[in-house]
């Protein structure tokens, strides 16, 4: 669950990234599904914005999309923050970056490399 200010206006946000809202047995509580996933959005002036690199871990969800770059560039397009550009993880190749939602909440997004070499178990 994620707090937020305004639960519409999170909700947007989310399904401009390709979430789909889906009915929620709270009416307080917006209900974002995405793959086998849900992302749950409440209502909260007690939100837990992202405070800088130095504090690890921050708390963020991480959500696989189909287009890391096209995802980089829709993030502020929707009135979010990227906080970096899309990285590459050494140990699987596949690409990343991190950004800040509507409220200060920072989420990951991931793509994985299908030309990365695949590891020995």
């Amino acid at each position: 669950m994620l707090p937020v200010s305004d639960i519409e206006r999170a909700a947007a946000f989310y399904e401009g990234l390709g979430m789909t809202r889906v009915p929620s047995i709270n009416p307080r509580i917006a209900w974002m599904q995405f793959g086998p996933n849900q992302l749950h959005l409440w209502r909260s002036d007690d939100a837990h914005p992202y405070n800088g690199w130095n504090h690890e871990p921050s708390p963020h969800f991480a959500a696989f999309c189909d287009d890391i770059h096209a995802a980089l560039e829709r993030v502020p397009q929707l009135g979010g923050t990227v906080l970096q550009t899309v990285k590459t993880r050494p140990h699987d190749g596949s690409f990343y970056f991190f950004a800040l939602d509507l409220d200060g909440n920072r989420f990951e997004l991931m793509q994985p490399n299908p030309n990365a070499p695949k590891l020995e178990a």
